[in-house]
């Protein structure tokens, strides 16, 4: 049984995707096959992918939205290997160092930075936009087939895509019925599946043009920094404040949203963490287990994810691998964008992984009045 545990803490990996705008990552979700939360491969939104579960307002996020990303990327490397999920070393040898402020740290907050017990400075967190990826809207599965299993990297083949494919060149355009204003300040919305701390940042590219890393570093998002919020699954809604960094980012001087759900460890050594860390045992038993203090003031503990019983797969009511709601931010439209069609592009990078969560959404922007 525990190494039946320690093989499914090993494999499970960061998992992520935009909710709102609805993106082109969740085509597959009107498939009967992935009907109320069910999946072939692995649920983005119940702790059961067999039973499924009622979703809330993440139900336009089923299917596997959730399932594109890139992994084996670290801070500075020229390419992602594809391979595993955890390392606490850079994968190209790069001496280039950790940018990121320690305020916004979310994973192994007591580690003196640089030191050997820093363990997750290679991770694309470390050093937010400055990790490679496979593809700006994600690569269905994380990597190519051969590679499939270790970091969850999985993915049910379907009619729109199957494992490896790029996002910017197989996923179609999915109108959202999304419309924004130029100059507004707009809301999105964001997903967690399995929790891997970091952060993320919304950027936009018109839509008639090549949807690459580059393009989407030419219009980074600015945060209306106090207009954070959780939202549940039935609509609750409440006020946090948000940690921001513009420092040590990439592009220079953009600005990205740390992730405010605290990672919740399965145990103290199969999460990457540093020799000689204690106080988290198997199964998320432990004070230590979670890397910080929630945001929501009545989580005072954690518990298997719904569908499951004695689970690495936990949440409480606002941390660890928290399906019960999603994350809500207002970005600024710029003035003196042109009107047209545009796709919108989150990205999240991991810190206790060495992965990079990717979604795209189709909005239009009209000017201002």
């Amino acid at each position: 049984r525990s190494l039946l545990l320690y093989a499914l803490a090993s494999d499970v990996a960061g998992h992520g995707m935009i909710v709102s705008p609805p993106s082109r990552n969740a085509v597959d979700r009107h498939l009967p096959s992935f009907a109320h939360g069910k999946s072939g491969s692995d649920s983005c939104n119940c702790g059961n992918s067999h039973r499924g579960c009622d979703s809330g307002i993440r139900a336009i996020a089923d299917g596997q939205a959730c399932l594109w990303f890139s992994q084996g990327c670290s801070i500075f490397c020229p390419s992602c290997t594809g391979i595993g999920s955890h390392s606490n070393r850079s994968l190209c040898n790069s001496a280039k160092n950790s940018t990121l402020p320690k305020y916004a740290w979310t994973m192994n907050r007591w580690a003196v930075e640089g030191s050997v017990n820093d363990s997750y400075r290679f991770n694309p967190w470390r050093a937010p936009g400055a990790a490679p990826v496979f593809d700006a809207c994600g690569m269905a599965g994380g990597t190519v087939p051969s590679q499939r299993g270790p970091g969850d990297a999985v993915y049910a083949a379907t009619q729109f895509a199957t494992m490896g494919d790029l996002g910017s060149h197989t996923l179609k355009q999915q109108p959202s019925g999304t419309v924004w204003t130029a100059g507004s300040a707009v809301e999105v919305s964001w997903g967690i599946r399995y929790n891997h701390g970091g952060g993320y940042q919304y950027r936009l590219c018109p839509a008639d043009e090549p949807l690459t890393e580059a393009c989407f570093f030419r219009r980074p998002l600015e945060f209306v920094r106090d207009k954070q919020s959780l939202r549940w699954n039935n609509g609750t809604r409440y006020s946090i404040k948000g940690t921001f960094v513009s420092s040590g980012t990439f592009p220079e001087g953009s600005t990205w949203a740390m992730n405010p759900i605290p990672r919740i460890d399965f145990d103290s050594v199969s999460s990457g963490q540093p020799s000689g860390f204690t106080g988290c045992e198997m199964v998320a038993k432990g004070a230590s287990c979670r890397q910080f203090d929630p945001p929501c003031p009545w989580d005072s503990g954690w518990y298997s994810q719904p569908g499951r019983t004695n689970s690495v797969d936990v949440e409480g009511a606002c941390s660890g691998d928290w399906t019960g709601g999603v994350i809500e931010d207002h970005v600024i439209i710029p003035s003196d964008i042109a009107p047209g069609k545009y796709v919108l592009g989150w990205r999240w990078d991991c810190e206790e992984s060495t992965q990079v969560w990717s979604s795209c959404s189709d909005v239009t922007i009209i000017p201002a009045l």
